[in-house]
């Protein structure tokens, strides 16, 4: 790995102790699919009045934009591709616009770059359900196995290094529940505003 290369997924690795984002997608283009019911503002099912909402928008032949907004009303933009591995459905997200906090030193801001992240769709209709990587399962696994999966490791902070194929093969093997993916979360259509 060159060296401007290994100061952004150090720089990235730093910043996101939560999340394991991978330098290369986990799709090729003939893993693409389109799939005009995705389209739409989905809301998180649930009893409480602030919610969830994934909205997308088509962009591109085989492409979305995708701007989530969270339960605090924070929100982020990303570029979205759906695609099958074998019968499964995924999504691989990247983001459009990483905005940093205000009271770090630019450098920390050249260091970064948009790293792609992988969602499972196991169901579109009726309901949207999406299942997020278990990213205590993976930095497990990580650690225990290092030579499962090529990574970069910075402390307790990892960046997957794999090449797309070696990436799709450890997705395919480790689908079972409780391993790469957390229990899936439910979305319905978001409902439109009532005219007056």
């Amino acid at each position: 790995m060159n060296t401007r290369k290994l100061i952004a997924v150090a720089g990235l690795a730093l910043c996101l102790p939560a999340c394991i984002p991978s330098l290369n997608p986990f799709y090729t283009d003939k893993d693409l699919v389109f799939d005009p019911r995705l389209i739409g503002a989905w809301q998180e099912k649930s009893q409480a009045q602030v919610t969830e909402v994934w909205k997308f928008e088509k962009t591109g032949d085989k492409a979305y934009k995708l701007v989530m907004t969270d339960k605090d009303g924070k929100q982020g933009e990303f570029t979205a591709h759906l695609f099958k591995l074998k019968q499964d459905c995924f999504l691989d997200l990247i983001p459009n616009d990483c905005n940093y906090a205000t009271n770090q030193t630019d450098l920390v801001g050249w260091s970064m770059f948009p790293g792609h992240l992988l969602v499972r769709v196991p169901q579109i209709e009726p309901e949207l359900k999406l299942a997020l990587f278990n990213f205590d399962w993976l930095g497990q696994q990580l650690t225990n196995n290092p030579s499962s999966l090529a990574h970069h490791r910075e402390g307790d902070r990892f960046v997957l290094t794999a090449t797309t194929r070696e990436l799709q093969r450890f997705v395919l093997k480790h689908l079972a529940e409780g391993e790469l993916f957390d229990k899936p979360g439910e979305f319905v259509r978001q409902a439109k505003p009532a005219e007056r």
